[in-house]
């Protein structure tokens, strides 16, 4: 059960890693202590008035998704999915074989499930980066999706020296 539940916060860890709402920290943290020459700390109160109801539309649509990958995630490994590796470990005549088979379809749906879950994450990501990016003039949104990339970079790195510390 522990084993279960650490892969589980793992998989929510890296969701939570990439929510969308980490584009409006980092819009304010560019905002506050951006570098002065930069055209992202002259965002006007306007700007951000404009930020902010997309910022509390994504916040629902985070949890929602949230919800449904945690709904997933439990469905995915109920009972059928113990009766499935325990069917594959004593397969030994037809009949078992069909229930087994008959499992595995049940198996195959929660994972189209949890596919579907996490395309609607991954437009969740892609209307967030849209809305913030229509509030921001041609200047700004350049320099804005090279802080992104930059930001992925830094982590990356830092990622694989993590790995490399532990190991």
């Amino acid at each position: 059960m522990t084993r279960k539940r650490s892969q589980q916060s793992e998989r929510d860890h890296k969701y939570s890693k990439k929510k969308p709402s980490s584009v409006f920290k980092l819009v304010n943290s560019i905002r506050t202590n951006g570098v002065p020459s930069s055209s992202l700390v002259e965002l006007t109160q306007e700007h951000m008035r404009n930020i902010e109801p997309l910022r509390v539309k994504i916040r629902l649509e985070e949890e929602k998704v949230e919800r449904e990958i945690k709904r997933q995630q439990v469905a995915i490994a109920d009972r059928k999915m113990a009766e499935l590796v325990r069917l594959v470990l004593r397969v030994k005549n037809g009949e078992q074989v069909r229930q087994a088979d008959e499992l595995v379809q049940v198996a195959l749906k929660g994972v189209a499930g949890l596919e579907k879950v996490m395309k609607a994450a991954d437009c969740v990501r892609l209307r967030t980066l849209k809305g913030v990016l229509d509030v921001l003039s041609p200047l700004q949104c350049v320099e804005f999706l090279a802080r992104i990339g930059m930001r992925q970079i830094l982590l990356r790195q830092w990622g694989k020296k993590r790995v490399c510390t532990i190991n």
